[in-house]
């Protein structure tokens, strides 16, 4: 913990913040005005050097960028009531920064960001459940849990994501029938926008519970969560079977096997140009075992367009696989600066109905640009509709079993600005939502659009006045999480 003995030993005593200026809407180090507001006393520091808040005012898209005017680096929860209480009393925005992993401003705001690394304990480990500051990192969560031998249902493909950051947006799995991530918590410790804290839970203030799991951190800050756990399997093996993108209907059909059967632990659809020019696809699919009970490769690949030969299988600990991802963003970033290129990413939700239709429709007009190697690539998550259980999760409206997340993870060529780049990319993510939207789809916001008001009201649909709701009931000033633009 970064302590205000320890940030002044650093910095110097001349440093330290010492209150906000409300003539000159800064913060101030020294006497400033004579209307200066003071801090409240910190366990934490309050950082305004221009490092620190350059850091903060970009995310991992690299493409917006905004200005904080300080970072607090809680060291208890009570230092974040204390800093929201006192950007209410002066006007002053806060949101609330995980790993920065959206990629269009959603995080950023030109008040003050609150960095939740800090609260990264694991606070306990039960028989089913574990208790995580919010700044943890589910690849923490992961290894406390695996050492019981228990482990989170599902994960995301990439574990280095704070637990806070994902529960704030949905968290979805590999995994095809237990829900997304925010479907496993019990209980949340919440900080909302008058400085409240909160224990909330389906069974208590669940008005809060809910609005929080994919709510974008419009209502409070998530600075606990407890989480289910299940008994945690040895081994996983995961198959690879590749296609062409011209194969769209025998990897649809190939994939709807194996949906069907639920013979898998989980299975989706990668895409990427590993040859520098052409789209392919490559179904993966996952079992999860122990020892004494190996999966039949035959068995299980039966009955499928190809022979169980073909496919590549890849033989790992349970949680090598849960960190499957990780190596490779890690080689990116040291050989291609990956957290430098622009990632103006497309997400959105389909309905089963039609997603096949319109996937179909819009793989054969992307071309390598899209699909940029070696960082670009995209996804097909399947997941079951009835699992899907909290209200702020926007899915599409419709009967079918599954709905599917289609993710077009675009990455630029170069590090660096490259506004040309950007304004094509944002176009297409204009044009292929709104063909999206008109059979129902939903944006999954960690991509990269611009939304106005209007869209909100769209995304939320029958939603949209319980949402307004509980927004004016526990953040009455509207401070919290202005990023995405949800109410202006």
């Amino acid at each position: 913990m970064v302590t205000r003995r320890r940030f002044l030993g650093t910095l110097g005593a001349g440093a330290l913040i010492v209150g906000f200026d409300p003539v000159e809407r800064a913060w101030a180090t020294g006497p400033g005005s004579g209307g200066l507001q003071r801090i409240p006393h910190l366990d934490g520091v309050l950082l305004t050097d221009l490092a620190t808040r350059q850091a903060d005012g970009r995310d991992l898209g690299r493409i917006v960028k905004r200005l904080p005017r300080a970072v607090l680096r809680p060291g208890s929860v009570r230092d974040i009531q204390k800093m929201v209480e006192f950007c209410r009393e002066h006007r002053i925005q806060v949101s609330t920064r995980g790993q920065g992993h959206s990629t269009h401003g959603q995080g950023l705001t030109d008040g003050l960001i609150i960095e939740n690394r800090s609260l990264s304990a694991i606070h306990s480990i039960g028989a089913d459940s574990i208790t995580v500051g919010s700044g943890a990192l589910w690849r923490e969560a992961a290894h406390a849990a695996e050492a019981r031998g228990l482990t989170p249902p599902l994960f995301t493909t990439y574990v280095g994501l704070s637990v806070g950051g994902t529960l704030s947006v949905g968290g979805v799995p590999a995994q095809n029938n237990l829900g997304v991530q925010i479907d496993h918590v019990r209980e949340l410790e919440v900080v909302t926008g008058d400085g409240r804290l909160h224990r909330c839970s389906p069974n208590h203030e669940r008005d809060l519970f809910e609005v929080m799991l994919g709510g974008l951190g419009q209502c409070g800050v998530i600075t606990r969560a407890t989480l289910d756990l299940v008994p945690a399997r040895a081994l996983a093996r995961n198959y690879m079977i590749r296609y062409q993108v011209t194969e769209t209907a025998r990897v649809w059909n190939d994939l709807h096997i194996l949906l069907d059967r639920g013979e898998f632990d989980g299975a989706y659809l990668l895409m990427s140009v590993p040859d520098g020019r052409n789209i392919t696809y490559q179904l993966n699919a996952v079992v999860f075992h122990n020892a004494d009970n190996p999966p039949s490769d035959q068995h299980l690949l039966r009955d499928l367009s190809v022979s169980p030969a073909s496919a590549e299988i890849e033989n790992s600990t349970y949680l090598e696989w849960v960190k499957r991802y990780d190596p490779v963003i890690e080689l990116w970033q040291r050989q291609c600066a990956w957290d430098d290129l622009l990632k103006p990413w497309f997400d959105v939700m389909l309905p089963g109905e039609s997603a096949q239709a319109y996937v179909s429709e819009v793989m054969p007009t992307l071309t390598a640009r899209d699909y940029g190697p070696p960082t670009g690539i995209g996804f097909l998550f399947p997941q079951r509709r009835d699992k899907l259980t909290r209200p702020f999760f926007r899915i599409p409206p419709g009967n079918s079993k599954y709905v599917y997340l289609f993710d077009i993870l675009t990455s630029s060529p170069a590090p660096g600005p490259d506004p040309a780049f950007a304004a094509e990319m944002l176009e297409r993510n204009r044009r292929l939502h709104a063909k999206a939207r008109a059979i129902g789809g939903t944006r999954y916001p960690i991509g990269s659009q611009d939304f106005t008001r209007a869209d909100w009201r769209a995304q939320y649909g029958e939603r949209w006045p319980d949402l307004v709701r509980r927004k004016a009931k526990y953040d009455p000033d509207n401070i919290l999480t202005p990023g995405p633009g949800i109410f202006g």
